[in-house]
């Protein structure tokens, strides 16, 4: 029988908070996956770079801390807590500034200057608290909060709202602009006296997850055709997995709906060939079965309705 006097429900949202980020993280690694497999923009790559050392930085610095000030009886546990989040700083330093390399890359702009004026707002604001009579400690603290709200102003302001490259369909861009917005909002939560609340860090850590990954899989699938590349044609794709012609007509039979068997039959093999071939094709596809085979063709024929699948 269980015996609730030995649970602590305190911590509780804690954990639940903690559950909640880490499937954040895997479903937002799967959806960079599947479209670092199949789009192959140039600005692409930053937009990873960016939710990945994201995802470091809370777990290095924000969960780690929070997990410490939760559950660690030892002496100057926030002093320790405090150093992990300044030493996690330049991972979300540097992840901040992939964004916004990422955005000025849509909108065809200079990545220079972009940089230049969030380093420079970063360092005006730092200035700014400890002219007003903040601690540097207590600055230091901030001092994630601080590049991630200005480089948030940044985005919206100086690179997406006043661009002309039309990068996302416009019901897209509206939650888009929502999110981006939403995600300097929330730390601006840290300068007021809400962080006394109980459960404020384990809210404010699944708010920062949610949020950011949010805008990352709204531009994966309301980006425009011309600022993410449709996928291979599937001639273009069996040269780029290096399918052998036995291997693309058994692709094809695939494709088709054909079983193993069928397939045998039609191009005059064995039953061990076929699934041998098979095998192969997924390897080199880097999928696991036949209906994540006939996904990724199907997107590529969607994109390409010209091309046929036939030999």
């Amino acid at each position: 029988m269980l015996n609730y006097d030995n649970i602590n429900f305190d911590t509780l949202p804690l954990w639940l908070s903690f559950i909640l980020c880490l499937s954040i993280t895997a479903g937002g690694l799967l959806i960079l996956f599947r479209f670092h497999q199949t789009r192959k923009s140039a600005s692409f790559q930053y937009l990873q770079y960016f939710l990945i050392l994201l995802y470091v930085y809370g777990y290095y610095s924000l969960w780690s801390g929070i997990l410490l000030s939760g559950f660690m009886q030892i002496e100057n546990v926030e002093r320790i807590a405090l150093l992990l989040a300044q030493m996690g700083a330049p991972f979300l330093l540097v992840s901040q500034a992939m964004l916004l390399v990422w955005a000025a890359r849509l909108q065809k702009r200079s990545v220079i200057p972009v940089l230049l004026l969030f380093a420079g707002s970063s360092a005006a604001i730092m200035l700014a608290l400890v002219w007003s009579g903040w601690s540097l400690a207590d600055s230091l603290s901030s001092l994630g909060s601080v590049v991630a709200i200005t480089s948030m102003v940044v985005l919206l302001l100086g690179v997406l709202l006043t661009g002309r490259e039309r990068f996302i369909r416009r019901s897209g861009k509206r939650w888009l602009m929502m999110l981006i917005f939403a995600s300097g909002i929330i730390h601006l939560f840290v300068f007021t006296p809400l962080t006394a609340f109980q459960h404020f860090n384990g809210v404010f850590a699944f708010l920062f997850y949610l949020v950011n990954t949010a805008m990352v899989v709204i531009y994966c699938y309301q980006a425009t055709e011309d600022m993410a590349p449709p996928t291979l044609t599937l001639d273009d794709m069996l040269r780029r997995f290096a399918i052998s012609k036995r291997e693309a007509d058994v692709l094809r039979g695939i494709y088709a709906g054909q079983t193993n068997q069928e397939i045998a039959n039609q191009l005059f093999i064995s039953l061990q060939t076929v699934k041998d071939h098979s095998s192969r094709i997924y390897q080199k596809t880097f999928v696991k079965n036949r209906a994540q085979l006939t996904t990724l063709i199907r997107e590529s024929q969607n994109n390409h309705p010209g091309v046929s699948t036939r030999p």
